[in-house]
């Protein structure tokens, strides 16, 4: 397992970053600009893809840093985004930014995700770069959440980090890419989709985010995948 202060020291300190790297380095991890700019190209067109549309659709964030994601979103019509991120100082530098873009859709809430209570259900709910950074009990307790968040049509979408063979631990680690200490809990795709179907979530594709041969595969052990998922409960196919 990982020490969930040490993962929380480490993404409160990433807001420090703000005014020297990229708006979206800060919460993404990626400080070269060219990787960035590549990285930020290919996600979004497979995400959309994968979303199937945002024109007009609410959308629930979570694990959403400084709303890189979110702001994408209201760009391409998103009625309105509800961006969850447990990080005070990551959500002070998105409100900042959504107050320079006028953004007045977009609303962050400071709370962790698997603590992240609403009456409202979105058309979808899109998890980030989030279950890395979370022992079990966390992942599990997001789980068992997320239906609470859903309609029989919701379309909910995974992008996170997965290990290609066994699942892969980072414990407190010097990375070099990042010149600081890192943790990070990288699960299988099957440890995704049993965790996500005992949820009451039908896995309906799923692949790496980027081609094998693309230089944004840095690391043997982990590929970035995305999944989608869509609720097996109350008529969801």
């Amino acid at each position: 397992m990982i020490d969930k202060n040490k993962v929380k020291a480490f993404w409160d300190a990433r807001a420090e970053k703000y005014g020297m790297l990229d708006f979206n380095s800060i919460a993404n991890l990626e400080e070269d600009p060219q990787n960035l700019a590549l990285k930020i190209q290919l996600e979004t067109t497979k995400v959309v893809e994968y979303m199937q549309s945002v024109e007009g659709r609410t959308i629930l964030d979570l694990g959403a840093g400084v709303g890189q994601w979110a702001f994408r979103f209201v760009e391409r019509g998103a009625s309105r985004v509800v961006a969850v991120e447990y990080s005070k100082e990551l959500v002070d530098l998105g409100r900042k930014e959504a107050r320079v873009r006028n953004v007045s859709n977009l609303d962050f809430v400071v709370s962790a995700a698997e603590d992240y209570i609403s009456d409202a259900q979105f058309d979808v709910v899109f998890i980030s770069g989030l279950f890395v950074y979370m022992n079990d009990d966390q992942a599990e307790k997001l789980a068992a959440r997320l239906s609470t968040h859903c309609n029989k049509n919701t379309i909910l979408l995974l992008r996170d980090g997965t290990a290609l063979e066994n699942r892969y631990i980072i414990d407190n680690r010097l990375s070099e890419h990042l010149k600081t200490q890192y943790s990070a809990l990288y699960r299988t795709a099957n440890e995704y989709q049993n965790l996500f179907e005992q949820a009451g979530f039908k896995l309906q594709k799923h692949e790496n985010m980027f081609d094998e041969e693309c230089p944004l595969n840095k690391y043997p052990e982990t590929r970035l995948r995305i999944y989608r998922f869509a609720p097996t409960f109350d008529g969801g196919e």
